[in-house]
């Protein structure tokens, strides 16, 4: 009797965008690829269009012409008036033939399965560049890059063969196997920490910090050789406070981490909200530290003894 043997399913990863000639993300220039999917529900997320590990359909407004062929071809009849955010969300289920028929992409894809090959198809075109760069190469993000651990894994192990500098931006929150295996082939681990409170980091992002301060803990104990900066999203009235960023600066130099980047508060992420569908984004009209905010912050790190950065790390 013949056995049918079938392919090996080919590991692949769902890519929000892929983006070029970064210069804060890490070392020298960049790709940066952002992957969907995040456990954490930070109320001031950037990347609202990176949280669901889906393809989901964005709206541009601004480009949109009316010509409503969007509306002809919905089977959910879920295209409303573009003035009320155009696509009914209750009844879109993301079948994506609205964004093939758009002329103008004001109704466009956000998500595409890709294979590392695929990625480093993308990303060799710039490999000259990079490699002329101090410490230039390629950066995982999101989302956040451990919700597809065994892709993020591959792919950064496939770069580090290839003579790239290899980084990583995430929260942590995962299984410490899977983190593990990443940081293994990693130059550069880009790690966050919102909070020491336990209770406020719920508050702040619906998930609390344990796992994460754990997570920290060990990787620094079994993989002290790797380069780690810790990132502070500095958010007013949540975390941008002497006591928060001190508790986090002293946690940090307990473990051997030399660095905090201490990163303002971006002011731009309410448009990506009304793109996506999303309740109006919570933080809009709040506005970003001032200078002498965050010099005061930075004089903190500074007294307990660790290196700093404000808003990236070149």
């Amino acid at each position: 009797m013949e056995t049918e043997f079938s392919e090996p399913e080919v590991l692949k990863g769902l890519i929000a965008t892929v983006q070029d000639y970064s210069v804060h993300d890490g070392s020298g220039l960049r790709s940066i690829v952002f992957l969907k999917g995040c456990s954490l529900r930070c109320t001031w997320c950037q990347n609202p269009e990176s949280l669901n590990v889906y393809p989901e359909v964005a709206f541009h407004e601004r480009l949109c012409v009316a010509c409503d062929r969007c509306k002809e071809i919905c089977p959910e009849d879920a295209i409303i008036a573009a003035e009320k955010g155009r696509i009914d969300r209750t009844r879109c289920t993301n079948c994506m033939k609205c964004a093939k028929v758009c002329p103008v992409s004001a109704l466009a894809r956000v998500g595409r399965w890709r294979t590392v090959d695929q990625v480093l198809e993308k990303v060799r075109r710039y490999v000259a560049f990079y490699r002329r760069s101090e410490g230039g190469g390629i950066t995982v993000s999101g989302g956040d890059c451990i919700t597809q651990p065994e892709f993020t894994a591959e792919l950064v192990r496939r770069c580090q063969a290839e003579g790239l500098n290899t980084c990583i931006e995430t929260s942590g929150y995962g299984p410490y196997d899977k983190l593990k295996e990443i940081a293994n082939h990693l130059d550069l681990l880009l790690y966050d920490i919102k909070h020491m409170d336990d209770d406020f980091h719920k508050k702040g992002t619906k998930i609390g910090n344990k796992l994460i301060l754990a997570n920290l803990t060990q990787l620094c104990r079994e993989m002290p050789d790797l380069k780690k900066v810790i990132r502070i999203p500095l958010v007013p009235g949540y975390n941008d406070d002497g006591e928060t960023v001190t508790r986090i600066a002293e946690f940090v130099r307990t473990l051997g981490i030399q660095q905090i980047d201490l990163l303002p508060f971006n002011i731009l992420a309410s448009a990506k909200y009304k793109m996506m569908g999303l309740e109006p984004w919570v933080h809009a009209g709040i506005n970003q530290q001032s200078n002498e905010e965050l010099t005061r912050l930075v004089e903190i790190v500074k007294k307990v003894g660790l290196q700093f950065t404000v808003g990236g790390l070149w």
